[in-house]
């Protein structure tokens, strides 16, 4: 809910971005109000799905979380003992000048290009490694969907 609330505020606080995302909605479903979204439809809601993850960058649900080592290791070149906690936080990876252009942006073209992949642990929407939020592909579906039906 929090998420989708997040979607709403960026979506209309930038025009250009309702406009491409109702031009995407109106090409997927000819003006049709009516009829269910199906798994094609899902499919080809690229710019919807751009749009989500752009926001989960900009906005990230959860601001910081919190990792243990078991054993000691060399992190970022220095030695850190066992039972030591790290704090992630989310936003500094988000908002890395060495990882995104223009990071201050709110910018779902980004997404948009089949060549982009965000470099390796720089976007942090559901976690990552074992802890992978085992929910992301059903939250990306709602998301998606609830999104094509409150705008078309």
């Amino acid at each position: 809910a929090n998420m989708f609330s997040f979607i709403v505020y960026y979506i209309l606080k930038n025009p250009d971005v309702k406009k491409k995302l109702i031009e995407e909605i109106d090409r997927i479903f000819q003006d049709d109000k009516t009829r269910s979204i199906t798994k094609d439809d899902f499919y080809s809601l690229n710019y919807c799905e751009a749009i989500v993850k752009e926001v989960a960058r900009v906005f990230p649900i959860i601001h910081t979380f919190a990792r243990c080592i078991d054993k000691p290791d060399e992190i970022a070149g220095y030695q850190w003992p066992a039972d030591t906690l790290f704090r992630i936080y989310i936003d500094a990876i988000h908002y890395n000048k060495d990882y995104w252009e223009e990071p201050d942006k709110f910018n779902p073209d980004r997404w948009m290009d089949e060549n982009f992949e965000p470099k390796k642990n720089s976007f942090i929407m559901f976690g990552g490694g074992l802890r992978l939020c085992p929910g992301r592909k059903l939250a990306m579906i709602e998301l998606i969907c609830l999104m094509a039906l409150l705008f078309r």
